[in-house]
């Protein structure tokens, strides 16, 4: 489903068209870094 990540592509750093380790890595620290963002903001909204 996600075989190029949850950002198509965007750290397939050697440009092979497959993540390894590391690359898949980046892509879900990413990932849950936005995701956390998204849920600050979300809580932050709610508060008023």
């Amino acid at each position: 489903m996600f075989e190029k990540g949850f950002f198509g592509g965007l750290f397939d750093f050697d440009r092979d068209g497959k993540l390894d380790f590391f690359e898949k890595a980046a892509d879900t620290a990413a990932f849950l870094q936005f995701m956390d963002e998204a849920e600050e903001d979300e809580s932050d909204d709610s508060d008023f």
